[in-house]
């Protein structure tokens, strides 16, 4: 007997959303992964690659400060160089694609009924929302962040009632201020529940990535032995395309996220619950039509 897909629109509580992330996952592993690295990959590969270069400069820099033949102005116009703050603006792309595909992968699941989409289907959502949600997502990090500078706390808070954000933009296409403040009324009553979701999500993520880092630490050090070159370019290279496969683990995260948004307004819609009802009330009304005479 086939395993029942989840059901994006019903209401957990949090074991049960845990748990449906990962069977989730599963379910889609293949066709989900391939929409996010065919849509996402790309600025992957763009930001590991400066963010390369610009950790090389910044190294390189280090060096000739330490043996004397550059100056502290050397170093911090390497430090804040183009590559860098080019480094920032494509790590902001990477991070809102990222989202986009998965919100857009999930969405078109929901519509197909609970059925996993290819990467022809999640395309044009994907490319309908990415500006519209690139531009919104500046003034939203910049209110994290400066939540984040006032003692944590409200960083903390904003980080939590904000994470629905982009599936309001994207699931139900609403403007800036109609995603903003649905955001607190959604999570107002659940927020304890959300940021425990949100905790163990970006747990998992940073332990996946932090193995990958620790196989490529081990790589360099081993490596190492065998060589009197210097081999601090090759460590940026390998650990910076070790980077690249770390980002699939910010899937579970961003799963848990959104399986949170659908849980979230399920309690407040019922939207799950209606589509059923309407399902079988067709069905019933089917079956009660009166046998064709002959």
């Amino acid at each position: 007997m086939a395993e029942q897909q989840v059901e994006l629109r019903k209401i957990r509580d949090f074991s049960e959303t845990l748990n449906d992330t990962l069977t989730f996952i599963r379910q889609n592993l293949k066709p989900l992964v391939i929409s996010f690295l065919s849509i996402a990959g790309a600025f992957m590969l763009l930001t590991t690659a400066v963010t390369a270069i610009n950790q090389s400069r910044m190294s390189d820099a280090f060096k000739g400060f330490s043996s004397g033949s550059a100056n502290p102005f050397g170093i911090l116009s390497a430090i804040f160089s183009v590559y860098y703050f080019l480094t920032i603006f494509l790590m902001l792309l990477t991070f809102v694609a990222m989202k986009v595909v998965v919100i857009a992968y999930m969405k078109v699941y929901d519509e197909k009924g609970s059925e996993s989409p290819t990467l022809a289907e999640v395309w044009p959502v994907f490319t309908a929302y990415f500006l519209k949600v690139l531009v919104y997502s500046v003034p939203v990090s910049i209110i994290i962040t400066i939540g984040w500078f006032m003692c944590l706390v409200p960083g903390i808070y904003l980080w939590v009632v904000l994470a629905p954000f982009e599936a309001l933009i994207i699931v139900e296409n609403r403007s800036f201020g109609d995603a903003f403040s649905r955001c607190f009324n959604l999570v107002a009553k659940n927020f304890w529940m959300s940021l425990g979701i949100y905790v163990i999500g970006m747990i998992i993520y940073y332990f996946g990535s932090w193995i990958l880092t620790g196989i490529a630490g081990m790589f360099v050090g081993f490596s190492s032995l065998f060589t009197l070159k210097d081999i601090s370019n090759t460590t940026i290279i390998i650990t910076s395309l070790l980077g690249v496969f770390g980002y699939v683990f910010y899937i579970i995260y961003l799963v848990a996220v959104n399986l949170n948004y659908y849980n979230l307004t399920e309690h407040y819609e019922g939207t799950g619950m209606l589509r059923k009802l309407d399902t079988f009330g067709n069905t019933q009304s089917g079956q009660n039509q009166p046998e064709e005479q002959y």
